[in-house]
């Protein structure tokens, strides 16, 4: 399994939650939050393989993975596929063969169908009740617990049934399990402050961020997306979104094929009752839908660019996953959300009976998956398209779904000449971290330190190492003070005692290994490089010094339990990080996507929830939205800007996306190419254009800000042609001024510096 940086980093964290909480007495629970499409599955298949890893002979754990309704049955499979070579079986509730559930066996179980009951109150499935042969759910834990084999329970979606009181007494009375992990986007509860600051509950989150930058998800979605266009060109709303949707799919097609992929987009069709089966309103909606397809798109079921998913008809469904499959439209309803995978799908389609829906994520997530497992460089390939017939929509208030959610179109004025301004757009991934080719100067580094040469494999190497980290077991101890006393609390610098060497547990063997490589990582962000430390040991230790048939924990005790040879490594791994500093420049810069372009201001921009529509002057967007959390100096600016009569139009910058205006820069951390987004662009009654980005306090006098400073009054020298002219913007209680040098100085008395006109 190959996982993206924040699926490792989430695996850590659930990893040592996990293993704080099994260490603790009574029944405990960890919530894992991570957003639909984040790869919830491979995730916990991760997990219970390290996890696997960490009890070997030590203690025995049996797992019970609950579901709803058939996704049981999906997890099933992924985790088979994932695991496949792991200590694990798997096994359906009905297929378990003995009378108990064995080591590293995980079942699988439909919740839904085993938490029913009759009438009279006792449970109606099989399974949960007493019979002859004894097989039942509560008589396999009983007789796990028997055997001291503990059972981790993990919730799967636990949203969705996991809180009625037929399935909390299931949990806590029949399963009792030690560890309950709920997995979910939406967690139905959050554990208390104190729980989790005692230790006694986890709880762990996938930022929805970090999922999109990594190109897993899209990045926004906009609702009914130009529908005002098709008001004068269909007879109701219901014909508008159908034929908005079909053509935002042929406008897709286009751009993938530019981006020379075979992914055919997908639109989605949702019927509108709520109820599972097939209603009289199902109904009449699909006939309409069908009639209406066929006769202005040519879309129907005999040619086979519509298929259909209902309980009780489903056409052209084989494949439909594949993204080049050439199904254009599938109709459904809410039966499919569950589980169901098919990344090509980026359109939706919402037929409601209802006045108002409250969107969130979980609302569009059969559509936020991206097909290839990547962003485009066409940034219409990287959003998703809801159209609907709703009369309202809301926004749910969780940062997530303010952010993801664009409602609000504004349009450029009609009377705009365009300026045709040179800009570039760079995109480029980078977290921080150390890559693998950290290990390769590690060992080279350890290998200079000791005076290892390629040809000193085994006795030779290991006796060169040696003579200068203690290696042997009787070195191997760690001091701990005894008999100390202490007079005075406040003012004592050191402890003074005797020392007594104790030898180190076994299990605090690997968290303290892992705490030292963590440590050793810094600056680098230690959560995902400090698997890259540990494996350079061992690649070292295993290639040079024969350990390659001794366990881990030998390794680990040789850098855990000697202060000499930590000191030793530390210098070595410094060295070592030095010099992966100017690799690591390379490696950006590979990654580095650079596109020269001509930017216009955009014809359509779409804003979410945390933007407010403001009545201004002058601004070349209608209506004007900005952000509800701008800064003073911006506020400051854009007064400045609506008041002066010399100013045409204005326009706020956006960030991060192609549409937007950039200089390129380098900046002076990484000394790598950044992309510079100024706050507005400006243009003058007289045919100059303005370029203008606001600052204060210490932002003002940083070196970031000069390196965008100097990048942009160079842009405006290579482009006298543009009549360009700006800079950065400062205001304190003299007025506004702004910075037009070629060598940024923050000092109001600095040269360059210029009163703020307009």
């Amino acid at each position: 399994m190959r996982l993206k940086t924040y699926q490792k980093t989430a695996v850590d964290k659930l990893l040592f939650q996990a293993k704080k909480l099994l260490d603790k007495q009574g029944e405990k629970i960890c919530v894992f939050k991570a957003p639909t499409g984040s790869g919830k599955t491979i995730m916990m298949a991760d997990f219970l393989q390290q996890f696997s890893r960490e009890y070997v002979g030590s203690k025995e754990f049996a797992f019970i993975w609950i579901s709803s309704h058939d996704l049981h049955s999906q997890s099933k499979e992924k985790l088979e596929s994932y695991l496949s070579e792991s200590r694990y079986t798997f096994s359906y509730l009905e297929e378990v063969q003995r009378s108990t559930f064995e080591e590293n066996e995980i079942v699988f179980v439909n919740w839904h169908s085993l938490t029913k009951k009759n009438r009279e109150g006792a449970w109606s499935n099989v399974l949960m009740r007493d019979n002859e042969q004894d097989r039942n759910l509560p008589t396999f834990v009983r007789n796990t617990k028997e055997k001291g084999r503990e059972i981790i329970l993990i919730v799967d979606e636990s949203h969705h049934h996991y809180w009625s009181d037929q399935s909390q007494e299931l949990v806590k009375d029949v399963i009792a399990p030690k560890l309950t992990i709920e997995v979910s986007a939406t967690p139905s509860i959050l554990p208390t402050a104190e729980d989790m600051a005692t230790g006694d509950a986890g709880f762990i989150v996938v930022p929805f961020g970090d999922v999109v930058a990594e190109g897993m998800i899209k990045s926004e979605t906009i609702i009914n997306k130009e529908i005002g266009e098709y008001k004068d060109l269909c007879d109701s709303a219901d014909e508008a979104i159908l034929d908005a949707s079909i053509k935002q799919r042929d406008e897709l097609k286009e751009a993938y094929k530019k981006e020379k992929s075979d992914v055919n987009p997908l639109v989605l069709i949702q019927l509108p009752s709520e109820a599972q089966k097939t209603s009289a309103l199902d109904k009449s909606k699909l006939e309409m839908v069908q009639e209406y397809l066929k006769k202005k798109h040519d879309i129907t079921v005999d040619n086979g660019r519509l298929a259909i998913w209902l309980s009780d008809t489903k056409e052209n469904l084989q494949g439909i996953e594949r993204v080049d499959n050439h199904v254009e439209v599938l109709i459904f309803k809410q039966a499919i959300a569950l589980g169901w995978d098919c990344p090509r799908a980026q359109i939706l389609v919402m037929f409601r009976d209802i006045k108002s829906v409250t969107f969130e994520i979980q609302t569009v997530g059969r559509i936020l998956r991206m097909p290839e497992v990547k962003h485009y460089e066409s940034d219409v390939l990287n959003s998703a398209y809801v159209y609907t017939n709703l009369g309202e929509i809301k926004i749910k208030q969780d940062e997530g779904s303010q952010t993801f959610f664009n409602v609000s179109p504004s349009h450029r004025e009609a009377n705009y000449e365009p300026i045709k301004l040179p800009s570039v757009y760079l995109s480029r991934v980078d977290y921080g971290d150390l890559t693998l080719t950290f290990r390769k100067l590690f060992i080279e580094e350890a290998n200079k330190r000791f005076g290892i040469t390629s040809k000193d494999i085994g006795d030779t190497a290991y006796k060169k190492a040696d003579k200068d980290l203690e290696l042997y077991l009787e070195e191997l101890t760690k001091p701990v003070i005894s008999n100390a006393v202490i007079d005075n609390v406040d003012g004592a610098r050191d402890v003074v005692g005797e020392l007594v060497d104790f030898s180190v547990p076994m299990d605090d063997l690997k968290y303290k290994f892992e705490l030292f490589a963590k440590v050793a990582s810094l600056p680098f962000a230690p959560v995902r490089s400090h698997t890259k430390v540990q494996q350079a040991f061992y690649d070292w230790f295993d290639s040079y010094l024969g350990y390659a048939d001794k366990s881990r924990a030998e390794i680990q005790r040789v850098v855990v339990c000697s202060d000499v040879n930590q000191k030793i490594f530390l210098e070595i791994i410094e060295a070592a990080k030095e010099r992966f500093r100017e690799v690591r420049k390379k490696e950006l810069k590979a990654k580095q996507r650079r596109r020269e372009c001509t930017w216009d201001v955009p014809n359509v921009d779409y804003y979410n929830e945390n933007y407010e529509k403001v009545s201004v002057a002058n601004n070349v967007m209608s209506p004007c939205y900005l952000s509800k959390t701008r800064s003073n100096p911006e506020q400051e600016f854009e007064k400045v800007l609506s008041e002066s009569d010399k100013v045409s139009w204005w326009y706020k910058n956006g960030e991060s996306k192609e549409m937007y205006f950039a200089v390129a820069y380098v900046h002076p951390d990484d000394e790598l190419e950044h992309a510079f987004y100024p706050d507005y662009v400006v243009q003058m009654k007289d045919g100059s254009i303005g370029i203008f980005d606001t600052k204060s306090g210490f932002t003002a006098s940083s070196g970031e800000t000069k390196a965008k400073s100097d990048a942009l009054q160079a842009y405006i020298a290579d482009n006298k042609k543009k009549k360009l002219f700006g800079g950065i913007v400062v205001f304190d209680k003299t007025g506004g001024h702004v910075f037009t040098g070629k060598d940024y100085k923050h000092e109001k008395t600095a040269k360059g510096w210029e009163r703020l006109s307009f």
